[in-house]
């Protein structure tokens, strides 16, 4: 018996070893998908080799977990007179409630978090109650310490009883993630299909209340600004490729190019998630403002530079920002870190002269074709003169409405983009209904387009719009391949970013202003 036991220990241990080496094979890709992404999480985590991984969600009891919420509201309810913090806090059953919640599946923590917004949310009988005191004390015309203590009781009264188990959680070690996480959760179940109107509201009212405690805690003033470089740790290097939502990056050569001498990645990090960027900016250092994305992320085009030639670099690009923690979703991070990065960079490079980002156009495609399929339908006009003119001689027909047909069978497939002739007729059209949608197309006063929104509000300008600039499938998807210059004049932000959120005046250069005046009836 002592003989089979310790063969069988030699064994697992050999099958362990081979999994080891197997992990530390070059992979191609990032993407979650691929064995180097599964492999790394062997390494991180042994026990998933010999599946063992612990405390299965299909193992742990809902109606626990829901358990320890209640015992963590209750003790969280009880407060000291003076301080008004809570005396019986047990950071074992608040810790229990995160682990618990942590091991729970996809369905079963919707179930936690409507349970959370039901019973402990703010208690309407309550404030019913300190609303009478609180109107008594004004007929009274009480100005002492009463009438104080009745608006403070009334202010306590209108926080929904899971603020005050948030607060407590936020003290734990790792408890600012997991708020964080949760309202992650929040927002992700509030959208899904199955969920009910009556349950997207709840979970949405919910992430309100999570968003203005973290906004609190998340402020800028307690931010910390670091770059990123190749010599970075592993594990914030994987984050940094994995976490790219822009441009996808393919390999540890294509993140050591993103990284390299004429390359720039800073991120904010807060104090209590030291290990998690918060948010992501990439920045090239160019000799001009850049016009095609593959100059930027397609290191075969150009040999590296030295790092004396970067001191006289004039340009930087903010080409990639991305948001990394869904569960921060509406909390301002991109203002504040592009004016930190702008001013890191005019310390360190003195002849940095020029501002620019070089943007996707996310939703110009969606918004074009349903253009041109209400032009079809009303027969109203969407193209000059000139544009509709030249069409009809390149696709060979007579009326308008047969090369509005053409159109919209061409553009939807990509196959064009490599016909020089067909990009010849498509430019001037493509180009200028591009200006008019950023100048022109709003949602509730504000830019329709997202990205746009983003970089007017930071003060830029709308200077160039890029013809072809991406020419890959997601490029095509998302704008037939154009981008958009925002550029950032350091004097006229601040005025410029007032402009837009209090006047909705979007400001554009005279040649994107001049294509967006030339219009049809849209």
């Amino acid at each position: 018996m002592l003989l089979q036991h310790i063969s069988k220990v030699f064994s697992v241990k050999n099958c362990f070893l081979c999994r080891i080496s197997y992990n530390l094979r070059p992979r191609k890709n990032w993407s979650d998908e691929t064995p180097f992404m599964k492999d790394l999480s062997l390494i991180r985590n042994p026990r998933r080799t010999f599946g063992l991984t612990m405390h299965h969600s299909k193992y742990v009891n809902v109606d626990k977990t829901k358990v320890l919420l209640q015992k963590c509201i209750d003790n969280a309810m009880v407060f000291d007179k003076n301080s008004h913090q809570s005396i019986l806090v047990s950071t074992a059953t608040i810790q229990g409630f995160c682990d618990h919640y942590q091991n729970l599946d996809a369905e079963k923590r919707k179930m936690v978090l409507l349970h959370l917004s039901n019973e402990y949310g703010v208690q309407h009988q309550k404030v019913a109650q300190s609303c009478e005191s609180f109107m008594l004390n004004i007929k009274a015309e009480r100005k002492d310490a009463t009438l104080l203590q009745a608006e403070e009781r009334l202010r306590f009264q209108l926080q929904p009883l899971y603020n005050h188990l948030f607060v407590l959680i936020g003290r734990l070690d790792g408890g600012v993630k997991f708020l964080t996480d949760l309202r992650g959760d929040t927002i992700k179940f509030a959208i899904q299909p199955t969920c009910s109107s009556e349950e997207g509201r709840k979970l949405r009212d919910l992430s309100g209340h999570l968003k203005s405690t973290l906004s609190l805690w998340f402020s800028v003033g307690l931010l910390n600004l670091t770059r990123v470089t190749w010599e970075s740790s592993a594990d914030i290097l994987e984050k940094v490729a994995k976490q790219e939502a822009v441009h996808q990056v393919r390999n540890w050569v294509d993140l050591k190019h993103r990284l390299g001498v004429n390359r720039r990645c800073f991120s904010f990090y807060h104090s209590s998630m030291p290990r998690e960027p918060l948010i992501l900016l990439h920045v090239a250092l160019t000799d001009d403002i850049t016009r095609e994305i593959t100059d930027i992320v397609d290191y075969s085009r150009k040999p590296p530079e030295s790092c004396e030639a970067i001191t006289s670099k004039t340009t930087a690009i903010f080409y990639s920002i991305t948001s990394t923690q869904p569960g921060l979703q509406g909390i301002e991070f991109g203002v504040h870190i592009i004016r930190a990065v702008v001013q890191e960079l005019c310390q360190a490079l003195p002849n940095l002269s020029q501002f620019s980002s070089l943007s996707p156009i996310p939703r110009f495609r969606h918004w074009l074709m349903g253009q041109i399929s209400q032009a079809l339908k009303d027969e109203t006009a969407l193209l000059t003169h000139e544009e509709m003119t030249s069409l009809k001689q390149f696709f060979n027909v007579d009326g308008d409405q047969e090369s509005m047909e053409h159109l919209q069978s061409v553009l939807q497939d990509k196959i064009w983009m490599k016909d020089d002739a067909t990009c010849n007729v498509l430019r001037s059209p493509l180009v200028r209904l591009c200006a008019h949608y950023l100048h022109h197309v709003k949602y509730r006063g504000y830019a329709f387009d997202p990205v746009a929104n983003f970089h007017l509000r930071n003060g830029a300008v709308v200077w160039r719009i890029n013809w072809l600039a991406d020419p890959s499938v997601k490029g095509f998807q998302q704008s037939f391949g154009l981008m958009v210059n925002y550029r950032y004049y350091l004097q006229e932000m601040e005025g410029n970013s007032r402009d837009y959120i209090v006047e909705k005046q979007v400001h554009a250069s005279s040649k994107v202003t001049e294509l967006s005046g030339t219009r049809c009836h849209l």
